[in-house]
Order: C-alpha cells, then sequence, then structure tokens
C-alpha cells in the first residue's frame, strides 16, 4: 500500500478531442459541470502530495482546485507527451510516486483511487485499471472495479 500523502497525481487535460467533435470537450457541460471538472471534484479530499495538471490551454479552473498547472505545447504529439511532462515535473519535485489519472473520465471516484493505492505494494509497484481482462483507463462500464497489478 502506498499512503496517497507520498502520491502525485498527474492530471491529464490536453488533447485534441477528435472523437468528440470540439475543441475541447473537457469544458462541455455533463451532470450540471465541465465534463473535466468530475474528477478534479471525486479527487479533492484525497490527500496527495502534489497535484499537477498537464494542460493545452483548457479554460477550466484548475488553479483553484490546488492544482499546479504544466503546460502541454503540443498536445498533436498525442498523451505520451503530457505523461512525459507531468512525470518530469513529478520526478524535478521529488515524487516518490505518481498516479496518472484522465480529466475525460467524469465516472471515477476516490474509492477507487483508494483501492489502486491499496494495490501498490512494494516501491517499484506498477498498478493499472482493469476490466476484469486487460487494463484501462478506468474499468468499463458495468465491470466489477478490480485493479490489476
Amino acid at each position: 500500500m502506498i499512503a496517497a500523502e507520498n502520491v502525485f497525481l498527474i492530471l491529464l487535460a490536453a488533447g485534441r478531442s477528435e472523437r468528440f467533435g470540439i475543441p475541447n470537450k473537457l469544458e462541455v457541460p455533463f451532470l450540471n459541470k465541465p465534463l473535466g471538472m468530475h474528477v478534479v471534484t471525486a479527487f479533492e479530499n484525497i490527500p496527495f502530495k502534489r497535484r499537477l495538471v498537464v494542460t493545452d490551454g483548457c479554460k477550466l479552473d484548475f488553479i483553484s482546485h490546488h492544482f499546479e498547472v504544466v503546460h502541454n505545447d503540443d498536445p498533436s504529439s498525442g498523451m505520451s507527451q503530457s505523461v512525459k511532462l507531468g512525470v518530469q515535473c513529478a520526478k524535478d519535485e521529488g515524487a516518490e510516486a505518481v498516479l496518472i489519472a484522465l480529466a475525460d473520465m467524469p465516472r471515477v471516484t476516490a474509492a477507487h483511487i483508494y483501492r489502486m493505492l491499496d494495490a501498490a505494494d512494494s516501491a517499484d509497484a506498477v498498478v493499472a485499471s482493469s476490466d476484469g481482462e486487460k487494463p484501462s483507463p478506468l474499468p468499463c462500464s458495468g465491470a466489477s472495479g478490480s485493479i490489476s497489478c
């Protein structure tokens, strides 16, 4: 198990929204708030050591939710560029561990994150969400919410 207090949250909020067909899907209202704010509010009571958001200029106010903004100048290079930027920033700031979350996953819960942290059984553990068969950013709708290591 790793304590949230030792983890840097890296929220990925940069992208082209190509499948969505609009400039920034994170700003679109979903259940009475912008899509990209659901993860932010779901995690607000988790005592992460630091909160980083990698964005490409999204207009959402991450700063008032205690996030440090890391700007991705080249979101067209893919999600890996955002991961690299977030991890490098966390590494530069002395992170012991990171948790990478996607800003376009409105149904993720704090309970799911705590199960992931509980599954980390060593300093070099890699833990991922799973639909029970394959790793994925978050369990599919209706899945058991299992965690795989």
